[in-house]
């Protein structure tokens, strides 16, 4: 009896393993964005790409033990979390903003004392909108990661579903 494993030709429900490293920039990408849609800076893309790599090759280490869920999804938030921490560090024009993070820095005193800046305004972005992206962000990158099989294969099921084309008509 011959099985799927035993075939060249995948079947419906073959295994598409997810690659491992790519979760470093799943994750880096997601916080990236959260980061933004809350109103954050970004840093500089050679900050991003070495956030990146960094955080590719430690799923990389880790990567070849299997993970339940929760595991994966505590991963993803304090993956998140430290994303959030570098990108408020090096998004300033001097590369370190920490002291100041989420308030608790003086309101600066600026030179025309009328206009206020989004830092004394506290328009900057707000704590509850950060955590609620990063958590959108976490909850997506392990998503991404635990059911990367589903998705390949039902992308790949919708691919091969749509019509048959003829030779040189672009139409069908």
């Amino acid at each position: 009896m011959r099985t799927v494993e035993d075939t060249d030709t995948p079947g419906p429900a073959a295994w598409h393993p997810f690659p491992v490293w790519a979760a470093g920039p799943v994750s880096t990408c997601l916080g990236l964005a959260a980061h933004l849609g809350a109103g954050g800076q970004a840093p500089g893309i050679l900050i991003i790409i070495a956030v990146a790599a960094l955080l590719g090759m430690v799923a990389a280490m880790t990567g070849r033990r299997r993970l339940p869920g929760w595991a994966v999804l505590v991963a993803a938030g304090a993956a998140q979390q430290l994303l959030h921490l570098a990108f408020a560090a090096f998004s300033t024009a001097n590369g370190f903003a920490l002291p100041g993070h989420h308030g608790g820095a003086p309101i600066p005193v600026t030179p025309t004392a009328g206009v206020p800046t989004a830092e004394a305004s506290g328009a900057a972005h707000s704590l509850h909108l950060v955590l609620h992206f990063h958590v959108a962000a976490a909850l997506a990158a392990a998503a991404v990661t635990t059911q990367w099989n589903r998705v390949v294969s039902t992308v790949r099921r919708s691919g091969r579903s749509g019509g048959e084309r003829a030779p040189g008509n672009a139409d069908a």
